[in-house]
């Protein structure tokens, strides 16, 4: 989640990072995906600070818990 700088700001806005978002096509998501990068080059965007992982994570198993509050 990105959220504005204070100028750009409206109430409690924010915006999904480009590189975390969902694409409706693989070109849209690829020519996205290459504007955030340039974006993140050029310091108009924040990387996305991902976690190394030594192994991969464990695969879920079952059906999800899904309850609503």
């Amino acid at each position: 989640m990105l959220r504005p700088r204070s100028e750009e700001r409206t109430g409690h806005s924010y915006r999904l990072h480009p590189l975390a978002a969902k694409y409706e096509t693989p070109e849209a998501m690829e020519a996205a995906f290459r504007a955030a990068l340039a974006r993140i080059q050029a310091g108009d965007l924040p990387n996305l600070k991902l976690p190394t992982y030594h192994q991969a994570p464990p695969a879920p198993t079952g059906r999800p818990k899904l309850q609503v509050a």
